[in-house]
């Protein structure tokens, strides 16, 4: 008897202590160097805010911040090691759209939940998608897009290298009443390289490969999906401005921990990003990319998910969406 309540005593202490254990942590935190598992390849939009950030943080924790590309199967790799990793804080994912809202949505399977395995922690940066249209398309605007669709129905086709631009296509092409023919490509690179060699009429893609490609003068650019114009590229109409009112699509980077991580070492772990993405260099870096900064909380993050995967459930299934890794 007296070793039993010996051990129900130590039990009870043990469970009284975990609060005071993971405030403690989280007091500390970070102690040792953080690594950023990012889900795409280096170069890219998502790639290029993960090391500003990374960076920035390093200087304001005082602790070594790397940045570490796990790119392939839509994310799929990247967000499975980070859910596979300790929850101490020191391993994170920096995702987007595909690995939390798209994956779960496109694939039958995965190997990860976004919402139990991984903890969100912040958005880091939202963007728009950029409709591209290869010069000699008789179009100047997505006003005009729409009826050139409407009179040659499955006639044009876009450009796209992921789900993450292929179902909010759809969504738009739903919306626009119209008909279009997805093209895959595997990376943004040769999606670009064919709407420049003419084998796509259009292209949905984020604002950094955009960027390059109008500057080519190959291209035009008839419409960003935010319900703002970006203030990289103020001169381009959002879709909404263009006939279809209250369009609103954007993609965004986002940053999560392993699902069991202490919720007190989580919301350290956004007021620190949050703090990041306030300081003027970065917020000018942010707007040169045409890039929205993020900070929100976790559970506005998770909110964003929630959101996201219902709107985009029922557009995807019904276009017959499917993720292949």
């Amino acid at each position: 008897m007296r070793r039993l309540i010996a051990l129900l005593s130590l039990s009870l202490a043990l469970a009284l202590g975990t609060p005071a254990i993971a405030q403690e942590s989280a007091a500390s935190y970070p102690s040792k160097p953080i690594r950023f598992i990012v889900a795409f390849a280096p170069g890219g939009g998502t790639d290029i805010l993960a090391r500003l950030i990374a960076t920035h943080l390093s200087k304001t924790t005082g602790q070594p911040v790397v940045a570490e590309n796990r790119a392939g199967a839509s994310g799929i790799l990247a967000a499975e090691a980070v859910a596979k990793a300790v929850p101490d804080g020191y391993t994170l994912l920096v995702g987007g759209s595909s690995p939390m809202v798209f994956n779960p949505i496109v694939f039958e399977k995965l190997p990860y939940d976004p919402l139990v395995d991984l903890a969100p922690v912040t958005i880091l940066g939202s963007y728009p998608i950029v409709i591209i249209a290869k010069n000699d398309l008789p179009v100047k605007n997505v006003a005009e897009l729409v009826k050139l669709a409407k009179e040659k129905p499955g006639a044009l086709n876009y450009g796209s290298a992921a789900v993450a631009f292929q179902v909010p296509t759809e969504y738009f092409a739903t919306l626009a009443g119209i008909k279009l023919q997805m093209v895959p490509y595997k990376g943004s690179a040769p999606a670009g390289a064919a709407l420049l060699a003419g084998e796509v009429d259009l292209l949905m893609g984020d604002m950094a490969p955009a960027v390059g490609l109008l500057k080519s003068g190959r291209v035009k650019a008839l419409a960003v999906t935010t319900a703002k114009r970006s203030a990289a590229m103020p001169d381009i109409p959002t879709v909404a401005e263009s006939g279809l009112p209250g369009f609103d699509v954007s993609l965004f980077s986002s940053l999560s921990a392993p699902g069991k991580t202490p919720p007190e070492i989580v919301r350290k772990l956004q007021q620190e990003v949050a703090k990041v993405l306030a300081l003027p260099e970065v917020k000018e870096r942010l707007l040169q990319l045409g890039v929205e900064g993020g900070g929100m909380s976790p559970e506005a993050t998770a909110a964003r998910f929630k959101a996201e995967i219902a709107l985009y459930g029922p557009i995807a299934k019904a276009a017959g969406v499917r993720g292949s890794q």
